[in-house]
């Protein structure tokens, strides 16, 4: 059983894949796993994974004939996997080489940290090291209503148990969800260092014109009672997505506030 699970959905992905494996592999912690769904792949993106498969041993590929949005592929990765701990790594980010490092020691130092966040870089291409740094620092207090993990978060998996896997009806807002449960029930750590860098061109789920990303913040803000940045969503939101529960392995369940 490997320390840590990666959670790394894969789909129209073959321009990252073969840096973010080199990336992974010289992480300065190296007891993991990368959990690849690869959802409906390319034939060239099965030739790159089974290629670096045979050269990296982290790689733990599933692959989905039909399409499915990240926030299953994410549940699945957690559900088909049993590593003490698990972290977001998307494929179009890269991680500073000490970044899985210094969170999985934060977790062996304090026993009572149950999730662990830092800062972070956002670039506008892929590989590249500059551009605006984003420091969470003493924003301690905005845990419980605004998303500030980052996309490098990464937490234990006993929290499961009690706030329950990523709801798979939000396309874009599924983290921002998760990380209002995780913040209510239990103990966060934030590293004042930057853990990596990611990539924000304007076509991701959440950055992309036509994203979900305001309507999905609506459901999330009026689910656990936060101030409405735009009320004219409201009635589009609770129309559009069941508020009180969230959908796991196509079930509805109410949501424990």
């Amino acid at each position: 059983m490997k320390k840590l699970t990666v959670l790394a959905s894969c789909f129209k992905a073959e321009n990252f894949l073969k840096n973010y494996f080199k990336s992974a592999a010289k992480q300065s912690f190296l007891d993991f796993e990368i959990a690849v769904e690869a959802v409906t792949p390319s034939p060239k993106e099965i030739i790159i994974i089974n290629k670096a498969k045979k050269k990296y041993p982290f790689i733990n590929l599933n692959i989905h004939e039909y399409r499915i949005p990240l926030s299953e592929a994410w549940n699945t990765s957690i559900q088909r996997t049993d590593s003490d701990l698990i972290c977001i790594w998307n494929l179009d980010d890269l991680r500073t080489k000490d970044s899985l490092s210094r969170m999985v020691a934060t977790f062996n130092e304090d026993e009572t940290v149950d999730y662990v966040y830092g800062n972070y870089t956002v670039v506008d291409k892929f590989k590249k090291k500059s551009g605006g740094y984003i420091n969470e620092s003493e924003r301690e207090n905005e845990l419980t209503s605004s998303m500030i993990l980052g996309p490098f978060f990464m937490f234990k998996r006993s929290v499961i148990d009690k706030i329950g896997l990523f709801d798979e009806q939000l396309l874009s807002g599924a983290d921002f969800d998760f990380a209002m449960r995780l913040a209510r029930d239990f103990k966060g750590k934030h590293l004042d260092h930057n853990l990596g860098y990611y990539l924000n061109t304007g076509n991701g789920l959440s950055t992309n014109q036509n994203s979900l990303q305001e309507l999905e913040r609506t459901v999330v803000e009026i689910r656990y009672g936060l101030d409405v940045i735009n009320e004219d969503l409201v009635e589009k939101a609770k129309s559009n997505y069941s508020v009180s529960k969230r959908l796991i392995n196509k079930s509805y369940e109410y949501i424990k506030k």
